[in-house]
């Protein structure tokens, strides 16, 4: 892979990448990190993929393998969200930006398989079809995890109401 397909690759996938990530780690310097590893292990092992979605798909299962990995090897690991992210995430109006990150905190919370389904889904727009790809779970299993997923969510959002 040369430098300059590197770099596309790097600017293609680096958000969506550390949103994932983010959403287990809640810090956004962790975050960065685990993406950093990541985006080097892609580069030094020279992987060629069928299509960009196998790539894709294959980086995700990446960072959220690594995301667990650091989950479990780091004590000192805070449940705290990492405010400097949560205020820098993108929206479109002032009004709705406070929900936002009300609903994103509440992502944050849910247990990591739910999570992730979640993320997938609606923050990065894949198909069940897909998610279940990236995850190696049935379609269906996908389904009811999405499904079980809404249910914790509406739960959290209502409890901090």
């Amino acid at each position: 892979m040369t430098r300059n397909e590197f770099e596309v690759k790097y600017s293609q996938y680096y958000e969506m990448l550390f949103r994932v990530a983010y959403s287990y780690v809640k810090n956004s310097w962790d975050a960065d990190d685990i993406v950093q590893d990541v985006f080097v292990k892609l580069y030094l092992t020279h992987k060629t993929f069928k299509t960009d979605d196998n790539e894709k798909y294959y980086l995700i299962r990446l960072v959220i393998n690594r995301s667990i990995d650091y989950i479990r090897h780091n004590k000192k690991h805070s449940l705290s969200l990492d405010n400097e992210y949560i205020n820098n995430l993108p929206d479109t109006s002032d009004a709705d930006n406070r929900k936002n990150e009300e609903i994103y905190e509440c992502v944050c919370l849910l247990k990591d398989s739910y999570k992730t389904i979640i993320i997938l889904y609606y923050y990065e727009n894949y198909n069940l079809k897909e998610i279940a790809s990236i995850l190696k779970i049935t379609q269906d299993n996908a389904k009811v995890r999405l499904n079980r997923a809404r249910e914790q969510l509406k739960k959290l959002i209502n409890e901090r109401r």
